[in-house]
């Protein structure tokens, strides 16, 4: 994989991973280490990035019905996607791998690792009877008619 591919599928990673951990009691601990990843060693930027983490977090609790949530989560997955790909761009050659081993870590732990196998989904919205299956390696076959 060229290394522009995988710092976009690192970045949509880190995305899916903040909207992953919102919503659970690791938040705390996802935030901290996202914040400090985003900050670059820098307290203020550590703060502000920590306070964008909470408001994200905010408007995912404050979502009133499930269209809103998932209106909220693409909105906010979105936005954290282009923050993790800004950040990616930013650090020198020899900062670059040390930031990528540190989001793919970030990722792995908060269930959004990122995909080797080439294959995305992004903004999937479904309306009615759905249901998703997904990890390394998992197949599902679905046949439609009758058994005949």
């Amino acid at each position: 994989m060229a290394l522009l591919d995988e710092m976009a599928v690192l970045a949509q990673a880190g995305g899916a991973a903040v909207m992953a951990a919102a919503a659970t009691d690791g938040w705390h601990r996802f935030s901290e280490r996202a914040a400090r990843l985003l900050g670059r060693g820098d307290p203020a930027l550590e703060g502000a990035a920590g306070d964008r983490l909470d408001r994200t977090a905010a408007a995912l609790r404050a979502a009133s019905d499930g269209d809103e949530q998932e209106r909220v989560r693409t909105e906010h997955a979105r936005l954290w996607r282009d923050e993790f790909a800004d950040l990616l761009a930013a650090p020198g050659p020899a900062d670059v791998n040390r930031v990528m081993a540190e989001l793919r870590a970030l990722a792995e732990e908060f269930g959004a690792a990122p995909s080797t196998s080439g294959q995305t989904i992004v903004n999937t919205t479904f309306h009615g009877p759905a249901n998703v299956q997904y990890g390394h390696h998992s197949r599902q076959d679905i046949r439609f008619g009758s058994a005949e």
